[in-house]
């Protein structure tokens, strides 16, 4: 016969009162509790975004990318194409590609140049910083802005809206 002893702490879990054992019942039910997704967990989840730079440089860019060696999609070119350089366009946005929030990533950018330098052979002048993905702003965020800073930095704001305001510019010293 089997009796309440067959099991370790069930005879002990028997003798408490009433009250005692809605304590331990509550307390291993909280433990429990802590072992199903969160919120911060949904979070740092990779997202899908939309992708789109903000150039503070006198000279204009000719590329970026964001998380290359994660083959995360993330790459843009905010420059527009004007006389005498071989390119341009883009602008506005590049979309589908992944990010995970909370994870540090290489951003990389190339200066655009001018067609004759091209041609003459001078290598485009490139420049790499880790930088780590924000936690969004909200649970709808899908837009990821890069601010590339005049003094080497950049900055990352996830927006719900683009009509969101712009991060402020780098204060001159």
């Amino acid at each position: 016969m089997v009796g309440t002893h067959a099991v370790p702490g069930i005879a002990a879990f028997a003798k408490l009162s009433g009250a005692g054992a809605c304590a331990l019942t509550l307390a291993v039910l909280g433990v429990l509790a802590g072992c199903g997704r969160h919120d911060d967990a949904a979070s740092t989840a990779s997202r899908t975004v939309c992708i789109t730079g903000y150039n503070e440089y006198t000279r204009k860019l000719h590329e970026f990318w964001l998380d290359n060696e994660h083959k995360s999609g993330c790459f843009g070119n905010p420059s527009a194409r004007e006389a005498g350089e071989a390119f341009g366009g883009g602008g506005g946005f590049a979309c589908g590609c992944q990010v995970t929030p909370g994870q540090t990533v290489k951003l990389a950018w190339a200066f655009a140049q001018p067609l004759d330098e091209i041609e003459r052979g001078v290598a485009a002048e490139h420049k790499t910083i880790d930088v780590t993905i924000p936690q969004p702003e909200s649970s709808t965020s899908r837009y990821l802005r890069v601010y590339f800073r005049k003094n080497g930095t950049a900055e990352l704001q996830w927006v719900d809206d683009m009509n969101a305001p712009e991060l402020p510019p780098t204060v001159e010293k």
